[in-house]
């Protein structure tokens, strides 16, 4: 990923001064959207700084917000280091404007593509811990890229037969989503690069970290497992209902779903698929123009078209273990 703001070692210092930190050495982090950061080490740890280049600062300031949160309630994610002006978040003034900052404890682990079921237990029973915690009045309660905003490509004649195809998810979603559905908070983006495992070869597969709350909200919690079939047990276009099994058997150990979620989790599945490839498409073709990644959204519409094609008996019979 790019790096939108370029810090040299003056700037580092010059932050780190703001949490009376002593900076031995610094290095760009690849990873993020819209975001520039950057791991900073000291003698004694290592943080991650991150500049906000597309968020404002009231953004920020409630991600931080949510961090602190989150440590109160004990999961593992992500710490907020706050300044020692103790303000949340700090500023750096760039040249086009003041960019909020934040710092966060750097978590020694590692990202794994390819989950085994053991590992997908450990991540569904995670997941269900955080949607149990309730949701502090300002998380928003739209998803960053749901169904509200699909409208935006519309009519823009960029690619007309993801259009059309969008059009038709629309009205299928508007129809089958339930109404009465549990809300709740969710990380909201359960892919897997954003869980971290234990690095430590005496320790393989343990489950270490959720990271990158960005897209958290308080939704629909049948989102989160739906995001999360999508983000871990998808082999190109089809999904791997096994692993999708030990994912949600995992979850249902903490909380076990509601009937009408059961019923709509493949619906959801297809859901974050279309939400996915909006952001792509969104992202690659409207905000930030790139050839390369131009066509990145058809993956997520062939998985939505696949999951789809998977008949609601056998889906709910591969995934839901019944006595």
């Amino acid at each position: 990923m790019a790096t939108y703001t370029q810090l040299n070692e003056q700037d580092i210092h010059l932050l780190a001064e703001n949490y009376d930190l002593k900076i031995i050495e610094f290095s760009s982090l690849d990873g993020g959207n819209g975001n520039s950061s950057y791991i900073l080490k000291t003698q004694q740890a290592s943080y991650v700084l991150t500049v906000c280049d597309d968020k404002e600062f009231d953004e920020v300031f409630k991600m931080g917000q949510l961090l602190l949160f989150l440590e109160a309630h004990n999961v593992p994610c992500n710490r907020l280091i706050s300044p020692v002006n103790s303000k949340i978040i700090t500023t750096f003034a760039t040249a086009d404007r003041v960019k909020p900052v934040m710092l966060k404890d750097y978590i020694e682990g590692q990202v794994i593509e390819e989950l085994d079921e053991t590992m997908l237990s450990q991540v569904g029973r995670q997941a269900a811990r955080l949607n149990e915690i309730p949701p502090p009045d300002y998380l928003s309660t739209n998803h960053p890229y749901g169904r509200q905003f699909f409208s935006r490509i519309m009519g823009l004649n960029i690619d007309t037969k993801y259009e059309y195809w969008m059009a038709k998810e629309i009205d299928y979603l508007e129809q089958n989503i339930a109404k009465n559905l549990p809300r709740g908070l969710i990380h909201g983006d359960l892919f897997y690069d954003n869980l971290l495992f234990n690095s430590l070869s005496s320790m393989p597969g343990e489950f270490k970290a959720i990271i990158d709350f960005e897209e958290a909200c308080h939704y629909y919690l049948i989102f989160e497992l739906g995001m999360g079939i999508l983000g871990t047990c998808v082999n190109d276009i089809t999904v791997d209902l096994d692993k999708a099994r030990a994912l949600v058997s995992g979850y249902e150990e903490v909380r076990p779903l509601t009937k009408i979620e059961k019923e709509n989790l493949q619906l959801f599945v297809r859901y974050a698929a279309v939400a996915t490839s909006y952001w792509r498409f969104n992202k690659y073709n409207i905000e930030e123009p790139n050839k390369d990644r131009a066509s990145h959204h058809l993956q997520m519409m062939q998985i939505a078209k696949a999951i789809g094609e998977i008949s609601k008996t056998h889906f709910f019979d591969a995934i839901f273990i019944t006595s």
